[in-house]
């Protein structure tokens, strides 16, 4: 019998100046993987970033690196975050919508953003005991205290 497994994510902070903002909506950390077979996972959320340079975003599941265009329309993004009217704006297109076969694999997600690639997120499939252990902080013995 297979036990039940979650997505665990590890954000990584990026101090890039071509990035203004960004989300991934799905998929979310602590989706549930009971199933055996390979299934395709869906990724979508949105991207602002300096218009006058070009970004895509991409899934490496180790062995290939998927990219993909921003093609959807977010219009909501670009109000809310930058206070402007999306009518006509660059970045009307920030969003993303897409999926990869990474569903029982481990992978990383990013950017591309003017020639530059980036690592955003990681990503693993985890039993609950896995994810505790890592969420745990780890404890020291008294000997080990005094070496520091």
């Amino acid at each position: 019998m297979k036990s039940s497994q979650q997505l665990h994510v590890v954000r990584h902070k990026i101090d890039v100046s071509s990035v203004l903002a960004w989300h991934l909506d799905g998929p979310r950390p602590g989706l549930v993987n009971d199933t055996a077979s390979d299934v395709m996972l869906k990724f979508h959320g949105w991207l602002l970033y300096e218009p006058i340079y070009r970004a895509t975003v991409w899934v490496d599941d180790g062995e290939q690196r998927h990219s993909f265009e921003l093609t959807v329309e977010r219009p909501n993004v670009v109000e809310q975050k930058l206070g402007v009217s999306a009518e006509n704006h660059p970045l009307r297109r920030c969003g993303f919508q897409f999926e990869v076969p990474v569903f029982n694999k481990p992978f990383t997600f990013g950017f591309r953003v003017n020639g530059q690639s980036m690592t955003v997120l990681e990503g693993q499939w985890l039993t609950q005991p896995q994810i505790a252990a890592m969420e745990q902080p780890q404890k020291t013995s008294i000997w080990q205290r005094f070496k520091k």
